[in-house]
C-alpha cells in the first residue's frame, strides 16, 4: 500500500493500516487513536467494513459517511454509527465502474458541478526503475535468441483460485501473439505464482518467446514494466488498475464478479467475460459455495483475442 500511494498525485498525507481478516482487533484501536490525533473532520467509508466503521467512530470524526445505499451494500448496526449515508438516486452503479460511483459520490456530496469523469493517473515511473526492467528483458531477450516485434505481459494467477483462467488457453493465446505479432510474453507475479506460470509456458508451442519474471521485480519496477510493454493480459486483480493508471492497454478476464463495475477506467481497458446469469455482485452466491467453473470454462481464446484486436496494439 506504501508503494502505491506514493505513485499517487495529490495525495498529502497516509496512514498505513494492515487489515487482518478476523483479527488485528488491537490495532484497530491504534489506528482510531491516531486518527483522533489528527482532528480530520470528515471520515468517508467507500466499503464500509465493520471495522473501518468503527474506527472512524472511536476516533471521534464528527462527520463519517457510508455509501451503503449507493453501492448495494448491506449494513446492518453499522449504520448506526455513520453521520450521512449517501444514496445516490438516479445512479445505478450496476451501469458504472466503481471508480466512476466512488467520484460520483465525491463529487455530489462536496457539490462539484464538474461531473467530468478524469481516471486515475500514476506518477511517472523513476528512470532506475524504468532501466532495470528494460535490463531484465533485454538480457532475457539475449539469452533466448529473440527480437520481440512487441511485449505483451500476462498475469496468469490470483490469490483466489476462482478467478483463474485454464493454462492450456493461456498457452494458446501466447502462441497466438508470437505468430501474430512477434511478442514477447512476459509472465508476472509474485512467487507463489512460479508453478501456474511454468504449466502455462510448458504448453507453449514458442517456449522461447516466454520471459519468466516471477519474483524478479518490486512494485515500483511492475509498475514500470507496465510502461515498457504494448500490452496487459490479466485476471481480475489489482493489476488491471494499476496497469491502466501506468498508461498500458490491459485486458481483464472476468468470472464471477462484474465487468462493468469492476473494469480497468482508462480508455485503452477491454473486459472479457462469459456474462452468466448468476455472475454479478449481489448475485453470485460466491465463489465458495458454488461448485461450478461455467463462468471461466465459457471464456474461449477467441473472446480474449477479440478485445485484443479492438486495442491499438502498437510497439511503444
Amino acid at each position: 500500500m506504501r508503494d502505491v500511494v506514493s505513485l499517487l498525485p495529490d495525495v498529502d498525507h497516509f496512514i498505513p493500516y494492515d487489515y487482518v481478516s478476523k483479527g488485528g482487533v488491537k490495532q484497530a484501536f491504534q489506528i482510531a487513536s491516531r486518527l483522533r490525533r489528527e482532528h480530520f473532520d470528515t471520515g468517508i467509508s467507500l466499503d464500509p467494513r465493520e471495522r473501518v466503521t468503527l474506527i472512524k467512530w472511536l476516533a471521534r470524526i464528527p462527520v463519517r459517511i457510508s455509501a451503503e445505499r449507493a453501492l448495494g451494500w448491506e449494513l446492518k448496526w453499522e449504520r448506526l454509527f455513520y453521520t450521512d449515508d449517501l444514496p445516490l438516486d438516479g445512479w445505478d452503479y450496476h451501469e458504472h465502474r466503481m471508480a466512476e460511483s466512488f467520484y460520483e459520490i465525491f463529487r455530489r456530496y462536496f457539490h462539484d458541478t464538474d461531473g467530468t469523469y478524469l481516471p486515475p493517473v500514476l506518477n511517472p515511473s523513476d528512470k532506475a526503475d524504468l532501466d532495470a526492467v528494460e535490463t531484465l528483458l533485454q538480457e532475457a531477450f539475449r539469452k533466448q535468441g529473440i527480437r520481440p516485434a512487441k511485449r505483451a505481459a500476462f498475469c496468469v494467477q490470483t490469490t483466489n483460485g476462482r478467478k483463474d483462467w485454464r493454462p492450456e488457453r493461456f498457452a494458446e493465446l501466447a502462441d497466438r501473439l508470437v505468430e501474430t505479432y512477434g511478442a514477447a510474453i512476459v509472465l508476472t507475479g509474485i512467487p507463489a505464482h512460479a508453478g501456474r506460470v511454468r504449466q502455462v509456458i510448458s504448453r507453449m508451442k514458442h517456449k522461447e518467446y516466454a520471459v519468466d519474471l516471477i519474483g524478479k521485480t518490486t512494485f515500483k519496477q511492475a509498475v514500470a514494466l507496465c510502461r515498457r510493454v504494448n500490452l496487459y493480459v490479466t485476471l481480475d486483480t489489482g493489476n488491471t488498475h494499476i496497469a491502466a493508471a501506468a498508461g498500458c492497454p490491459v485486458v481483464t478476464l472476468f468470472s464471477y464478479n462484474s465487468p462493468s463495475i469492476y473494469g480497468g477506467s482508462s480508455e485503452n481497458c477491454r473486459t472479457v467475460s462469459a456474462c452468466l446469469p448468476c455472475s454479478g455482485k449481489h448475485i453470485c452466491i460466491g465463489p465458495h459455495k458454488c461448485p461450478k467453473t461455467d463462468c471461466f470454462d465459457f471464456i474461449t481464446v477467441d473472446m480474449v483475442w477479440q478485445a485484443i484486436q479492438s486495442l491499438d496494439f502498437r510497439p511503444r
